[in-house]
């Protein structure tokens, strides 16, 4: 209880690995915190963020029937159900471009980087291969991608 209000704590790892939101009351307000932002797509920067967990919290809560969404940064989200499957959408075209970067020749994290993050500032370029390592770890995984040795950012990768 906070104030007469319920909050429930959701696990929502992927972010980084404790990652929680909560529930606040009974009436579908949800603090997201940086699992869901306002404003921008989330980090999932390893080693503490994994695109596979990122991927099931966000199935997690398209679970739930919340109404409202409060982030820890940016402004609320008042159709989280479309918003949320809009980051789901979102990151499979992200894998699908990475796999299509690696089937084409590309097989570093700088080449993918450099091809599908061209119109980003280049001081974002670090962020965005800590996201590419979190699509290539889960799709290394899932067999979709091999590497030797375990996936990093200076690891050579190929289709499966």
């Amino acid at each position: 209880m906070l104030g007469g209000l319920t909050v429930t704590a959701i696990a929502t790892p992927g972010h980084c690995a404790n990652h929680l939101a909560f529930a606040v009351g009974g009436d579908g307000v949800l603090l997201s915190g940086d699992h869901v932002m306002g404003w921008s797509t989330t980090i999932v920067a390893p080693p503490d963020g994994a695109m596979r967990d990122y991927m099931a919290s966000l199935d997690r809560l398209l679970q739930r029937d919340d109404r409202l969404y409060l982030p820890g940064h940016g402004g609320a989200i008042a159709a989280p159900k479309a918003f949320v499957r809009g980051l789901v959408s979102h990151r499979r075209m992200r894998e699908t471009a990475i796999v299509r970067r690696l089937k084409d020749g590309d097989s570093t994290i700088p080449q993918i980087v450099a091809a599908l993050y061209r119109t980003t500032h280049p001081r974002l370029h670090g962020a965005a291969g800590l996201s590419v390592l979190a699509h290539l770890e889960d799709l290394v995984a899932r067999g979709l991608v091999t590497c030797e040795g375990p996936p990093s950012l200076r690891t050579v990768y190929t289709p499966a």
